[in-house]
C-alpha cells in the first residue's frame, strides 16, 4: 500500500493561474484598443509573469507526487527527493511527533507536537519526515506505524516487498489529506 500527495491543490492553482494570465492579457489588449497605453504598460508584464507561474505549476504538475510512503508485509519504505529508505518493522522502537529538539529534554513536561513525524530505531538511528507531504494526516500516519510494528496479522494483510521499482510502478493512493487504514 503506497501513498504519495495528491495534485489536486497543485491543478486549483495553476487553473488559477491560467484565468489570471487570460485576464490580465486580456485587459492589456483592451487598454491598447481604447488608447491607454501607460495601464497596457503595466498589465502586460504581469500577464506575462501570470504566464511564467502557468508554465512553472505545468511542470511540476508533470513530474507527480515527489515522494511516496509504501508499507508492506516486512517494512515501511520511504522514497522521497533525498533517496529511498527502508526499515524493517522489527527495527522501529518509537514513532512520535513530539518536538525533537534540544529545548526538549530540558522542559519535559511540557511536550510540543509538531507535523513532523520522527522514527526512531532499535539501533538509536532515527529519521523523520512529514507525512503531510505525502497527503497522509500526521496523527493517522503515526498510529498506523505503531499498529503495523505491533500486530504481525495485520501486516499480514499488506502486499510484499518487490522493489523500487514494483513500488514506482504501483499506483498510488493520493489524497489531500487522507486518513490511512487498512
Amino acid at each position: 500500500m503506497t501513498f504519495a500527495r495528491s495534485n489536486r491543490s497543485t491543478l486549483r492553482f495553476a487553473l488559477g493561474a491560467l484565468a489570471t494570465t487570460a485576464l490580465l492579457v486580456g485587459l492589456a489588449a483592451w487598454a491598447l484598443v481604447v488608447g491607454e497605453q501607460a495601464v497596457a504598460a503595466l498589465l502586460g508584464p504581469l500577464g506575462l509573469i501570470s504566464l511564467a507561474v502557468v508554465l512553472r505549476t505545468a511542470l511540476r504538475l508533470r513530474r507527480g507526487p515527489a515522494g511516496r510512503l509504501g508499507f508492506f508485509r516486512d517494512r515501511l519504505v520511504l522514497l522521497g527527493r533525498r533517496g529511498q529508505l527502508q526499515v524493517r518493522w522489527d527495527e522501529v522502537e518509537v514513532a512520535t511527533l513530539a518536538d525533537q529538539g534540544d529545548w526538549a529534554m530540558e522542559r519535559w513536561p511540557e511536550v510540543r507536537l509538531t507535523q513532523r513525524l520522527t522514527i526512531r530505531l532499535r539501533s538509536a538511528r532515527r529519521f523523520s519526515f512529514r507525512p503531510v507531504a505525502f497527503g497522509l494526516e500526521p496523527a493517522a500516519c503515526r498510529d498506523l506505524i505503531l499498529r503495523l510494528r505491533d500486530d504481525r496479522a495485520l501486516r499480514g494483510r499488506l502486499p510484499e516487498f518487490e522493489s523500487i521499482a514494483a513500488v514506482l510502478a504501483r499506483p498510488p493512493r493520493t489524497g489531500e489529506l487522507i486518513d490511512p487504514r487498512l
